[in-house]
């Protein structure tokens, strides 16, 4: 669903993205949903569990395995950067962990082998005539979660080391505000840092280990605007406003246009993510008397002003 709402438009990701498809309310339907509709196309042709069981532990069945699988869903997307309304529509807060990337090739490797695996190995053990009493993939479901919840937690404890590094060093003579560590989606050792200074925004690559040397110096750092009227003016468009509330490290730019002046807000913290292609941001124009011409939500690969 949130891709779907990506080919409607950027307004429309923007607002549906880890929303209502990632809040305990949207889940729940969720949840209805699948049990549902695994009812009605199941229910009649095949057992849900023993051929004694009845069709009361069938139902139960079902909705412990969907509660389960919902529930870890939004475990998965909380353990990112980009944040999850839980407690949408009630209130916006995003929460984040930040240890995973926005895709994490790992993962889904382990996932994949767990599915494909037990697979071929049931596929030879038909060929030599033996019989596994297990049903088919439970052994390996098992295995690849078990896998994916060590690797997660090994993901938690490299993002604390990182997270230690960018809090115990200086940038450009100035101490951080704020501060965050973004997973690499290739490496466990390699994050990607940003630091929000008094005047500046800093991205670093930081190390998650701590023999390995970190140099707080050795990224680039952009100069925050000064205050103006015209970034004044913007703040206090509806635009801004919603999108200064899911925005992790907002970053302004000011300039000027033929009739005008051009501010545009977007989050640098996709910057860090690759993840420009589905990267929103805002674009405010105002006239030559300070007021809105116009505000909109763009894709930020569009913006002219960087």
């Amino acid at each position: 669903m949130d891709l779907v709402s990506a080919l409607i438009g950027p307004r429309a990701y923007f607002f549906a993205r880890h929303t209502l498809t990632h809040s305990v309310l949207g889940t729940m339907a969720v949840i209805t949903v699948a049990v549902g509709i695994a009812l009605l196309l199941g229910g009649k042709n095949r057992p849900l569990q023993k051929a004694a069981a009845t069709k009361d532990m069938g139902i139960a069945a079902l909705f412990i395995a969907s509660v389960l699988a919902a529930a870890l869903h939004l475990l998965m997307d909380v353990g990112g950067s980009a944040g999850v309304t839980l407690l949408w529509p009630w209130q916006t807060t995003r929460f984040a962990w930040d240890w995973l990337p926005r895709m994490d090739p790992w993962i889904l490797a382990l996932l994949l082998a767990g599915i494909l695996l037990p697979e071929l190995f049931g596929l030879v053990g038909s060929e030599i005539g033996t019989k596994d009493p297990a049903p088919r993939g439970r052994n390996g479901a098992i295995a690849a979660l078990a896998l994916v919840l060590i690797y997660v937690g090994v993901r938690a404890a490299f993002h604390s080391n990182a997270v230690a590094q960018l809090d115990a060093h200086t940038y450009r003579g100035e101490f951080p505000r704020q501060f965050a560590a973004f997973a690499d989606p290739v490496s466990l050792v390699t994050w990607h840092g940003i630091v929000e200074t008094s005047t500046q925004l800093c991205t670093v690559s930081v190390p998650a280990t701590q023999g390995t040397r970190f140099d707080p110096e050795s990224g680039p750092c952009v100069h925050k605007p000064e205050d103006s009227p015209a970034l004044a003016v913007a703040q206090q468009t509806e635009s801004v406003k919603k999108f200064l509330k899911s925005a992790r490290f907002p970053k302004a730019s000011v300039g000027t246009t033929d009739d005008g002046t051009e501010v545009a807000v977007r989050d640098a913290r996709d910057s860090t993510e690759e993840a420009s292609s589905l990267a929103v941001a805002v674009k405010v124009l105002l006239n030559s008397k300070g007021h809105v011409n116009s505000q909109e939500i763009l894709w930020a690969n569009q913006l002219l002003l960087k």
